[in-house]
């Protein structure tokens, strides 16, 4: 697709979010592009930015179009159930860990599955409670490493591969899968 007959056509929103280091683009579900740009941002360079990114935006609304999100009946139900069970099974999991958690929310997160903040806050999207159950470990791990390592390091790896064997299934499974439901 060329880049110069799709820009015009996609609405673009632009944003600026103090803890963005660099620019981001994500391509919604309506097709709009969002751009959030770090503080020290400008807009000219982030118009530059989507006009180099022109051909992957194609692609991501592309992909929105041949994969589109599965419709979640009883979402008020799964929710509640999420509530009760997810902050539950995450403690159970950092106890077995030796790892504290100072407190668990369930949210309705549209781009992650999972959050951890340096002071032990865990954040669980509620549509954990919809993934096969190794899916489910895997990301309560992931989230748990974090407390041991607030980053994507070597190390923080070292940790989740420890606590999680099917760790590369996981992550396939959600990157094949998940998208369907978020």
């Amino acid at each position: 697709m060329q880049l110069d007959l799709f820009v015009p056509r996609a609405e673009t929103v632009f944003v600026r979010h103090r803890w963005a280091r660099r620019y981001i683009l994500r391509v919604l579900d309506n097709g709009t592009v969002r751009v959030t740009l770090p503080r020290w941002g400008s807009k000219k360079e982030a118009l530059a930015f989507v006009e180099r990114s022109g051909d992957w935006i194609a692609r991501q609304i592309a992909r929105h179009h041949d994969r589109p999100a599965t419709p979640i009946p009883n979402q008020p139900e799964l929710r509640r159930r999420a509530v009760r069970e997810l902050p539950e099974a995450l403690r159970e999991l950092a106890k077995r860990h030796d790892i504290t958690v100072t407190r668990v929310s369930i949210r309705n997160q549209r781009t992650r599955w999972g959050a951890c903040s340096s002071t032990g806050s865990i954040t669980l999207n509620w549509r954990l409670i919809l993934v096969p159950d190794f899916v489910r470990e895997y990301v309560m791990i992931h989230e748990l490493m974090h407390r041991r390592e607030l980053n994507h390091s070597k190390r923080f790896w070292r940790h989740v591969v420890a606590a999680c064997p099917r760790h590369r299934e996981a992550r396939h499974w959600l990157l094949r899968e998940g998208r369907r439901l978020l």
